[in-house]
């Protein structure tokens, strides 16, 4: 290689390296003026757990990245991690940059990176429907109003959708084809986490042509804040006695 040759190289290899550099500080420091729906982090009255009927998101939403790539399918009839969130409702992008939340909403856009250990990141690649997608998501729409770091929101979510797999994989996988409805549902939440968990669930339902789907079910929780490891780490059964009461949510669906 010429002198002059390596020397452009070099050039350009700085040249890129500022550019990278500016597109972070400008995600990261400009336009630090949180976003219009940005409330204070941690001051949330309660939360909610939303998981998903893995098969029905691929019915509702067949151009979902992890439908398209066929990780929800390898998943089976499973729930998908969909989110721990800040309620109420407008509990969203917390002190977050604008040009970040837009960012942050446009799933897939690039975002500055959500740091976790890589037990947890291995743990969620296996709950969600596009984990690298959906973490950076989640955390900047919901976890930002927490009040707890990125590990500490994750791994709560993380454990509790376990726990949730556990006991309604198997009621869903049975029920597959046949309706389903809040009170079946409610009544195995009691009998796995304790009379009167049932009423801190909720279903969901979505409409597809002609056909009525269970989509998602909520559980009730205390403020994410609330739910850290202090001094040992909450239990989904604890979570839900100490969770206000919900609405039971859509009369009945199909599960595909």
């Amino acid at each position: 290689m010429k002198r002059g040759d390596s020397a452009v190289i070099t050039v350009s290899l700085a040249l890129a390296a500022v550019v990278v550099a500016s597109v972070t500080f400008s995600l990261l420091v400009q336009d630090r003026e949180p976003n219009s729906q940005a409330t204070v982090s941690g001051s949330s009255v309660s939360s909610l757990l939303v998981m998903t009927w893995g098969p029905s998101l691929c019915k509702v939403e067949p151009s979902n990245r992890g439908c398209r790539s066929g990780h929800v399918g390898r998943l089976g009839q499973s729930f998908i991690l969909h989110g721990l969130w800040p309620q109420p409702s407008s509990e969203q992008y917390c002190d977050v940059p604008r040009e970040v939340a837009r960012r942050a909403r446009n799933l897939g856009d690039p975002v500055p990176a959500v740091k976790l250990p890589p037990d947890l990141q291995a743990s969620l690649s296996q709950q969600m429907s596009d984990a690298s997608v959906m973490t950076p998501h989640e955390w900047y729409a919901h976890g930002t109003c927490s009040g707890v770091t990125p590990p500490e929101y994750f791994g709560i979510a993380s454990s509790f959708s376990s726990e949730v797999s556990k006991v309604l994989d198997p009621v869903f996988g049975k029920a597959e084809g046949r309706r389903l409805a809040p009170r079946t549902v409610r009544e195995r939440i009691d009998a796995a986490f304790g009379d009167g968990a049932g009423r801190r669930v909720g279903l969901s339902c979505r409409q597809v042509g002609d056909d009525t789907l269970v989509y998602e079910v909520r559980f009730s929780l205390p403020p994410v804040v609330d739910l850290r490891d202090d001094p040992a780490p909450a239990s989904l059964a604890e979570s839900l006695a100490d969770g206000p009461t919900i609405p039971p949510g859509c009369g009945s669906g199909r599960v595909p």
